[in-house]
């Protein structure tokens, strides 16, 4: 005779059983190597980040870790592949800021860092640096607003792209501090620092200002960091400067697909830590102009949800438009 006694041990035998598979694989892994897949160019920081971080966490997790270069679609192209793989934590993304922008400017995108991934942990964190051409003439952020207030739409700014974090960085500080300025896109930094340096365009936000600045040939005028910055010391944050809470880092780290196992995820972020805060790791960070990041999921995930927030906020309030 079948009782609701025998009915619950039998069926709580089947529900061990089951689970039995995921935590034996959970336990042994990783049993091969671990594909990341990185969605820019070889060089980048994002790229350099995880090569920084990769000797130690092959030490820790005991299997080698294979970099793979997808660019395109900003960095859509490698993240809608490792969107799609197995979730078992043998394909990573190397996740960027660009994901974030690229999700507030077009929302209805294929690619959601918060809704189809999982955070592992930052690898590296950084500033943007506003500086100013030379040939305008200015030593101070309060200089430039007196300047775009009595000239509006005078002052010409360059990004990296329309819809850049570049472009949305300075449509943040045209907001906050009730200015015009006039928007020349480029593709990448690097086309741009010629014509800022020239003074064809007045001002830029800068992720490799140091030496520029060092240099002396572009005015540092502040930084989006939210206190001083170890690599420019001579620069105030912008928060410091009159713009209240404009706080943006710019960050790199990784991810697994949404439904990854923690236990998982937990492994890959305690082998991720650890190979971040080696005194070999710091140093190679901060020769590229960043500091280690933490390494596990929180920090990382309320930087994702922070910043989609406030550049899908810049976009709505700056009535921003983009094609496509």
């Amino acid at each position: 005779m079948t009782t609701r006694r025998s009915v619950l041990i039998r069926s709580s035998a089947a529900l061990a059983a089951l689970a039995l598979p995921r935590g034996a694989f959970a336990q042994a892994f990783p049993t091969k190597p671990i594909k990341v897949i990185v969605p820019f160019p070889p060089g980048g920081p994002a790229d350099t980040a995880v090569r920084i971080a990769q000797a130690g966490m092959e030490k820790s997790l005991g299997q080698p870790l294979i970099l793979e270069n997808v660019a395109g679609a900003a960095g859509g192209l490698g993240a809608q592949r490792v969107k799609q793989a197995e979730p078992d934590g043998y394909t990573l993304l190397q996740a960027a800021s660009p994901h974030t922008t690229n999700a507030a400017v077009k929302p209805n995108g294929n690619v959601d860092l918060v809704r189809d991934f999982v955070s592992i942990g930052q690898t590296g964190n950084s500033v943007y640096a506003l500086c100013a051409s030379k040939e305008l003439g200015v030593t101070s952020l309060a200089e430039v607003i007196a300047r775009a207030k009595a000239k509006p739409g005078e002052l010409k700014y360059g990004s990296v792209g329309q819809g850049s974090a570049h472009h949305l960085i300075m449509e943040m500080l045209i907001s906050a501090a009730g200015i015009e300025l006039t928007h020349v896109p480029y593709r990448g930094e690097a086309p741009g620092i010629p014509d800022l340096i020239a003074g064809r365009i007045d001002l830029m936000f800068l992720t490799t200002a140091k030496p520029l600045i060092d240099e002396g040939r572009v005015v540092g005028l502040g930084h989006t960091g939210d206190g001083p910055w170890f690599q420019l010391p001579q620069l105030k944050p912008l928060t410091a400067l009159g713009l209240k809470d404009f706080v943006v880092p710019g960050w790199n780290g990784l991810m697994a697909p949404k439904a990854t196992p923690p236990v998982v995820v937990a492994r890959l972020s305690e082998a991720l830590a650890a190979a971040l805060h080696t005194e070999a790791s710091v140093k190679a960070f901060n020769a590229m102009g960043f500091v280690p990041g933490a390494g596990t999921p929180g920090p990382m995930t309320r930087q994702i949800e922070a910043e989609m927030r406030l550049f899908t906020n810049v976009i709505r309030e700056r009535n921003l438009k983009f094609d496509g």
